[in-house]
């Protein structure tokens, strides 16, 4: 009778010790695995979500996913590249998603709606139809009862400095950009391209 109570008790604390240890192990796994998604959102990668039409149809409203933390830290950006950056907008520090059209030192402007740099036009086809800038601005005029003019509005010439790149929206009547706020520093750069993970049709690097 007693050997059984022993074997008994003997039963209930390797019960107890099993489900302590699964806790244990749930602990460290959890502990673990948020240190890695610090790590990973701060060092690595962080999460993006479009908010709004200024990067139509590249990037589009209710997008989610990741912008490289740590191709910004290794290179600088390039032109075309789409980029996420650290704007001063009236005193309010904002976070906005561009793409990157001037580079240091060049010489930037828009006559007749075409984008000049240093007095050579730029190739914006690859991520600008006819098709998609005439029907911005038909849907522009409708909303607003004007006519926006060109789909690029003429600004201009602007010098940038020897840290200085000019940013703008791929959806021009629709973006706030350097057009409005000036040109960006180098350190206001916080990540580089955006990783598209939702929806799922939409999946890839932009």
């Amino acid at each position: 009778m007693a050997f059984n109570k022993d074997k008994e008790f003997s039963a209930k604390r390797k019960d107890q010790k099993t489900f302590i240890d699964d806790i244990l192990d749930f602990t460290r796994v959890f502990v673990i695995s948020a240190v890695v998604i610090l790590l990973f959102t701060n060092f690595i990668a962080h999460p993006v979500n479009i908010v709004g039409h200024s990067m139509d149809p590249t990037l589009n409203n209710g997008e989610f996913g990741f912008t490289s933390l740590i191709s910004t830290a290794l290179s600088k950006p390039d032109r075309f590249d789409v980029v996420v950056v650290n704007v001063n907008d009236g005193g309010q520090e904002e976070r906005w998603v561009k793409r990157v059209i001037g580079l240091p030192n060049e010489k930037i402007e828009c006559r007749d709606g075409v984008v000049y740099v240093n007095d050579k036009a730029l190739d914006e086809s690859a991520y600008l139809k006819e098709e998609f800038m005439n029907e911005m601005l038909a849907q522009f005029k409708a909303e607003n009862g004007i006519d926006y003019g060109h789909f690029n509005m003429d600004f201009g010439p602007v010098q940038l400095g020897e840290d200085e790149y000019f940013v703008m929206g791929d959806n021009r009547p629709y973006s706030k950009d350097s057009r409005y706020v000036g040109p960006v520093n180098g350190d206001s750069f916080y990540g580089k391209g955006v990783l598209v993970l939702f929806p799922f049709d939409k999946i890839g690097v932009k």
